[in-house]
């Protein structure tokens, strides 16, 4: 029920917990909503490899039976994300993997983070150092400073 829903993000959502009987792949495939979800209960092809979402692109990359053929055509994606997902592929020769990582500028930290997560090269950042020790009458001028 939940798969067939009026609201699509149900539907998106239902689609990305469960694994869709085989009746209703074609439609999930065929709903914008759905269909990048649906990508991983199908054979990856060259269509779902071209279409417009970059969020289809990147579940066809990230599938476990993509041919060569597609991961040699993803990794040239215009989509940072979809690109990343081929890097991130253990398949992935190691030249190939080093040519779409040079490619790999996200504009913001946040970005860099998230996409070296998935690659599992990130790094944490280091914790923030411990605050000094307040003595009882610092701690005191503190929170009455503060209206406490």
């Amino acid at each position: 029920m939940l798969l067939t829903d009026t609201d699509p993000g149900i539907r998106r959502r239902s689609a990305r917990a469960f694994t869709p009987p085989a009746d209703l792949l074609p439609g999930l495939l065929a709903d914008p909503a759905t269909r990048a979800a649906a990508v991983a209960h199908t054979v990856p092809t060259a269509e779902l490899a071209a279409d417009p979402d970059s969020d289809v692109r990147e579940a066809v990359a990230a599938h476990p039976e993509l041919p060569a053929v597609l991961r040699a055509l993803l990794a040239d994606d215009p989509d940072i994300y979809v690109r990343n997902a081929v890097a991130a592929r253990a398949d992935t020769p190691s030249a190939l993997r080093q040519r779409i990582v040079a490619t790999l500028e996200p504009d913001n930290p946040i970005a860099e983070w998230v996409l070296s997560y998935r690659r599992g090269t990130h790094t944490c950042p280091p914790a923030a150092p411990a605050p000094a020790d307040l003595t009882l009458q610092q701690a005191e001028d503190l929170l009455t400073r503060a209206g406490l």
